[in-house]
């Protein structure tokens, strides 16, 4: 075994990359490299093993940003991307459905447009597939910062063959924090499904709600939010993930307490945790299980 190996060793070494470099060269190049990060290095063994295990951390960590154009990150991108704006998980739907059919009956009690109408925002939309929940008759802005967004919501209205149930207002390309186009009090509602997670100034996007809603108007949202419970298991893993959901995005925040200070006048919040039993998705995107529910009223 041991001759298999030193001849192995030495038909390597003897291959040639270029004419006056062999890979034996090569090699005695990261010899010499190592030999240089290992003078850098202190000469405790404890605080070696330090260095060496919080290098190794950081290298993981910073492995899917190096690594975000491969077939991998890209999926993992995607399938965060159809999280937040187009879930099947069975919890997730229930909770949008009852928060939408909530909606529709506020509808009759919400403030309208100087028309008559109703006017939904939903930020970070998607290609609108809760279009189907809203009530008839409405005017729908979508925002999203996804530039596709556009072209897939438009897409779905355009299959809408008979008259449509409601208007697609427009479009905007922005995010959260910036709906300057929007004017203020115009809105009768705004719906925030996973959204303020994309948010760099969580506070100011909460303004702006606060801006284009008409007094009276609410906010219906749903998000995912960082674990109340400090040092558990749960909360080592938000810790984890966070660099890489970063990377899309998507950032752990206790969203409960900000919307409760942005200064409505009546909050409703719930708390649960939803179930990714069965479902195969990447590991990080298990640390949004903890999620708000619920509505704001201006």
């Amino acid at each position: 075994m041991t001759a298999t190996l030193v001849t192995c060793i030495t038909t390597v070494s003897a291959i040639t990359l270029s004419e006056d470099f062999s890979l034996s060269d090569l090699l005695e190049n990261f010899k010499e490299l190592g030999n240089v990060l290992d003078s850098w290095l202190p000469k405790n063994c404890v605080l070696r093993a330090l260095f060496c295990g919080a290098t190794t951390i950081v290298g993981l960590k910073l492995a899917p940003i190096i690594l975000r154009k491969t077939s991998f990150i890209k999926n993992v991108e995607t399938q965060s991307r159809y999280f937040h704006r187009s879930t099947t998980l069975p919890d997730l739907l229930k909770i949008k459905s009852d928060l939408l059919r909530e909606l529709k009956e506020d509808s009759l009690t919400l403030p309208l447009n100087d028309d008559g109408k109703l006017v939904l925002l939903e930020i970070n939309a998607g290609g609108g597939t809760n279009i189907s929940y809203y009530p008839n008759g409405c005017v729908y802005i979508a925002t999203d910062y996804w530039e596709d967004a556009k072209e897939h919501l438009e897409q779905n209205f355009k299959e809408e063959v008979e008259e449509p149930r409601i208007t697609l207002d427009r479009f905007l390309l922005t995010i959260p924090e910036r709906l300057i186009s929007v004017p203020d009090s115009t809105v009768s509602a705004v719906i925030c499904f996973h959204s303020l997670c994309s948010s760099s100034n969580v506070n100011l996007a909460l303004l702006e709600v606060l801006r284009v809603l008409k007094p009276g108007g609410k906010m219906y949202f749903m998000e995912h939010v960082v674990t109340s419970k400090k040092f558990s298991g749960f909360w080592f893993m938000q810790l984890n993930f966070s660099l890489q959901m970063s990377m899309w995005d998507c950032h752990f925040r206790d969203f409960k307490t900000h919307i409760e200070n942005a200064g409505f006048s009546k909050v409703n919040i719930a708390e649960t945790m939803i179930s990714f039993k069965g479902v195969r998705i990447p590991g990080p995107m298990k640390s949004l299980a903890p999620h708000i529910y619920g509505y704001a009223v201006k």
